[in-house]
Order: structure tokens, then C-alpha cells, then sequence
């Protein structure tokens, strides 16, 4: 196609691209970068705002983006540019942030589900009213463990993956 650069708003994907297939197929000829580090300067000079939300929100740092790529502070950032969006954060956060107990999209067995639970409760114990991911599998494995039958006595959070969330907070320059 000709472009010198791909943005990815999947962790995994984004990993695939920058790691695996650089290091299997060589040079792929383009530059790869995840859309947090991409939508950093446009907010920093002006040029993306967003308007105002009381929502209070938890992040899920996703393996492959955090421990294996090391973005942490580019996502909280983002979200800390939404005016009155409170950014909690969970025990367990950053490098010692907890998986969401999915792997391979292989199985989703109960040690997984265990997991899954495990960091619903966490998410939920910081007094957030939603859980933003910036990984589709988190974001559907963690959904699908929220509505199971089995968890319908857990309070409820709502899970959004995090460019929705900007997305839906996009301020109009005029």
C-alpha cells in the first residue's frame, strides 16, 4: 500500500507487528506504533480535547502493551486528559498488574475464569464504576466472565475498551 506507518489499537496485534514479525520476516518496511503513544502529541498542542466526564475508571494493563512493550503511562495519560475523569488505580497495577487470566484465545478454562474473577473483584474494589482495557482479549474474556450466571451475585462494572472511551468523549473544535 505504500504507508510508512500503522497505527494498531490491539495490544496483541501491535506486539505481533513490532516483536514477532520483525524478528521472524525482518524488516517489514513501515513503522508500527499503538495509538497511545500516536494520540499523545495531538492532546499535548491542543488539537484532540475532549469534553468533561464524572466517570471513575480503573485500567487493565494489558500484558503484551505493558510487560512486554513497557507502555504503561501512555494510556493513563490519555485518559487523565479527559477533564474530571477519575483515573483509579487498581492494588495491582503497571509491571506487577495481574493478567487477565487469557491466553492464545486457546481456552477459557477454570483456572482462567478464577483469573478473570479474580481481577473483576479488583477493578471493582477500587470504587470504579468502569474498567477501561486496551486489549480485546481481556475486554471480551473479562465481559464473558461478568455476565456469567455464576457471577450474577458480583456487582457489576461496566468494561470498555479504552478508544471507545476516548472516542465517546471527543471534544468538537470549532
Amino acid at each position: 500500500s505504500g504507508a510508512k506507518k500503522v497505527i494498531f489499537t490491539c495490544a496483541e496485534c501491535f506486539r505481533t507487528f513490532k516483536i514477532d514479525y520483525n524478528e521472524h520476516l525482518g524488516p517489514l518496511g513501515f513503522e508500527v506504533e499503538h495509538i497511545s503513544t500516536f494520540l499523545l502529541p495531538y492532546i499535548k498542542d491542543g488539537k484532540l480535547t475532549f469534553k468533561a466526564s464524572k466517570k471513575r475508571v480503573t485500567y487493565q494493563d494489558p500484558c503484551r502493551l505493558g510487560r512486554h512493550l513497557g507502555i504503561y503511562d501512555e494510556p493513563r495519560e490519555l485518559l487523565n486528559s479527559i477533564p474530571k475523569l477519575e483515573l483509579i488505580e487498581m492494588d495491582k497495577n503497571k509491571g506487577n498488574a495481574l493478567c487477565c487470566g487469557t491466553t492464545a484465545w486457546l481456552n477459557c478454562d477454570i483456572f482462567s475464569k478464577r483469573m478473570q474473577t479474580q481481577r473483576l473483584l479488583d477493578a471493582k474494589k477500587t470504587g470504579a464504576d468502569m474498567l477501561t482495557v486496551a486489549c480485546p482479549k481481556c475486554e471480551i474474556h473479562l465481559k464473558c466472565t461478568l455476565n456469567e450466571k455464576t457471577n450474577e451475585p458480583m456487582q457489576k462494572i461496566d468494561i470498555r475498551y479504552f478508544t471507545t472511551l476516548l472516542s465517546d468523549n471527543i471534544k468538537e473544535n470549532k
